[in-house]
């Protein structure tokens, strides 16, 4: 009897710790992005934005024409929080603009083969460095200690601006195009195989973390554990550590595309670039 009795509470405290924990799943808060608000399309091939936290405004790179084409068309535009663009033609007279990276009030922006540094309080071009060798340059990423990396899609390496000098850190790569410096960690997307990896730039080995992400662009960190991936068509994913990946925005019905990215930890907000829509939308984030 009492082996019986014994039996049935084991039986009931297992049925009750499944039904919490089933609750527990149901109730987790799905993650989803809400619409903020979306500029004017005034913007012409917006490719990268990117968020200053020191002036409070936001940059885009603006392409405006072929992303190979030398014909000084580019620039670069200013719009405020709400989305209103303050200054659309805030620097001019670039070719192919794509990445953007900030790193101690200066604006470094990728330009086919050369990287350009932008002196934000002034709005001025302070200097431009050739990149021998690369064929098209993406995006950009600046690590904590200032080194200012760019992803070369076009020539399947990576190269980097440190103590004022360009030097190569990586090449054989499979056309690289995000990059992420998070920590020890380095993170790339890579655009033929779909994938987001893990880069060791010593050994330039490539990890694969998720793959099967369509046309992956920008990464951003959202915490320890998450990150958001782009792709180009209108996808937007948010993916763990694991590798494990759930859509969270698909405006391809739409045609409307999600190039480089950027996510505002403090906001909860994710800027993305619609390329041939010509705008920036911006998004609350949830999960």
């Amino acid at each position: 009897m009492k082996y019986l009795i014994h039996s049935i509470w084991v039986h009931i405290f297992a049925v009750a710790l499944a039904q919490a924990q089933s609750q527990s799943v149901s109730s987790s808060p799905t993650p989803k992005l809400t619409l903020l608000w979306e500029t004017d399309a005034l913007l012409t091939t917006v490719e990268s934005v990117i968020y200053d936290p020191v002036s409070k405004y936001i940059y885009t790179t603006n392409i405006h024409g072929h992303f190979m084409k030398k014909d000084g068309n580019g620039f670069i535009s200013k719009i405020d929080l709400q989305g209103k663009i303050v200054e659309s033609h805030w620097i001019k007279g670039l070719d192919a603009p794509t990445g953007t990276g900030i790193y101690q009030g200066k604006l470094y922006v990728t330009d086919i083969d050369k990287l350009i540094e932008i002196d934000i309080v002034q709005g001025k071009i302070l200097k431009t460095y050739a990149i021998e060798g690369a064929k098209a340059l993406n995006d950009v990423e600046v690590g904590s200690d200032g080194t200012v990396y760019c992803s070369d899609t076009g020539g399947n390496q990576i190269f980097a601006l440190k103590n004022r000098q360009v030097i190569r850190v990586a090449s054989g790569i499979d056309t690289p195009n995000g990059l992420l410096a998070d920590g020890n960690q380095f993170l790339i997307t890579c655009w033929v195989p779909k994938t987001l990896n893990y880069l060791d730039l010593k050994t330039q080995k490539v990890t694969p973390i998720s793959n099967g992400l369509a046309g992956p662009d920008g990464i951003e960190k959202v915490d320890n554990q998450h990150y958001l991936v782009s792709g180009f068509q209108g996808l937007i994913h948010l993916v763990n550590k694991k590798g494990h990946k759930q859509l969270l925005l698909d405006t391809q019905a739409q045609k409307v595309n999600a190039t480089d990215i950027d996510y505002v930890p403090s906001m909860k907000m994710l800027l993305v670039p619609t390329f041939h829509k010509n705008t920036v939308r911006a998004y609350r984030l949830k999960y």
